[in-house]
């Protein structure tokens, strides 16, 4: 490359993709850890039900950044169903048509309960 190339492509700024990161952002430390098996499975599988690499994970945990876990497609569709029922409880409430909803909104609200506990699980 010609002395006139070099200075020509020194001063340029990065044109295309990514931008560059600030010197300080750059992951170039390392830090090693001693496991012991049972605690490296354990940390592989919350690391695989929160959807992220074991390195992302640890990083996110040491920093105190929050992890959420993946929910399973079955607890969604069970949590949408259950905030449909109490929905529509509530919309005939407020109009009027119910004399008494406390027994089927406590029946949902311990449905939700349960799977909000469900959900807790999986992160331990």
């Amino acid at each position: 490359m010609s002395d006139q190339n070099e200075q020509q492509s020194e001063g340029r700024q990065n044109v295309g993709g990514r931008p560059r990161k600030d010197p300080r952002d750059r992951r170039t430390k390392r830090y090693g850890l001693r496991l012991s098996p049972k605690e490296y499975e354990e940390i592989q599988d919350r690391a695989e039900r929160a959807g992220l690499s074991v390195a992302k994970f640890l990083r996110r945990r040491a920093l105190g950044k929050p992890i959420s876990t993946k929910v399973d497609k079955k607890t969604t569709e069970e949590l949408n169903r259950i905030g449909v029922n109490l929905n529509q409880l509530a919309y005939r409430a407020n109009r009027g048509e119910l004399e008494d909803v406390a027994v089927e909104a406590e029946a949902a609200i311990q449905e939700v309960r349960a799977l909000i506990d469900q959900i807790g699980q999986m992160d331990r």
